[in-house]
């Protein structure tokens, strides 16, 4: 249920933002840079992270799962979708604003897949939950460095690698998004020479 809302709150957020880029500057000179498609999609993950990452967390510490990790994992999400936005940035003023003729429409169509590959899957990660990582058990004969509770030396409770969906994530986006970034960096290479 908590998701429905995330993607309401997604979808709305980002029709709003979309409307209020007649009006505001900044955010006129992004859709117009970003060429439509990556402001909805660079909005909807941010929009979606902190959605996700803000309706999520009283239903992750009752299920013990780590809200402090998983607000570290949201501001990874947060820099990411930054990173993707400076390139986007840069890259999309040397896009041109229709697809080219023939296969897989031209730069514009790789700057559509490149898009369409490295921010969509992040933003479903946020919207489900998926940034607050399980808190497991120990071992079962834990590194004596590690600490102990008091009770009985039931090995400690900790936490899974904070940024391991992530990084898992994002890596599996790039690995599909690589060849239109490659086609990308070469147009812009080429229309900056």
């Amino acid at each position: 249920m908590l998701s429905l809302v995330a993607v309401i709150v997604t979808v709305g957020a980002t029709i709003w933002l979309g409307n209020l880029s007649d009006e505001v500057p900044l955010l006129r000179e992004a859709y117009g840079r970003w060429h439509g498609i990556g402001f909805v999609l660079l909005t909807a993950l941010i929009v979606a992270t902190l959605a996700g990452a803000l309706l999520h967390s009283a239903s992750a510490r009752r299920a013990g799962r780590s809200v402090r990790l998983g607000w570290c994992n949201a501001a990874l999400v947060l820099g990411y979708a930054a990173v993707i936005g400076l390139l986007a940035w840069y890259i999309g003023a040397e896009i041109p604003a229709d697809f080219g003729s023939g296969r897989g429409g031209g730069a514009k169509g790789a700057y559509v897949a490149w898009l369409i590959a490295v921010v969509p899957s992040l933003a479903v990660v946020g919207v489900v939950g998926g940034l607050f990582p399980r808190v497991r058990l120990a071992s079962a004969e834990p590194d004596p460095a590690e600490a102990r509770t008091g009770e009985g030396g039931a090995p400690a409770r900790r936490p899974a690698k904070f940024y391991q969906v992530v990084l898992v994530t994002a890596g599996i986006c790039w690995a599909l998004g690589a060849l239109p970034f490659l086609l990308l960096a070469l147009a812009y290479i080429a229309g900056t020479s």
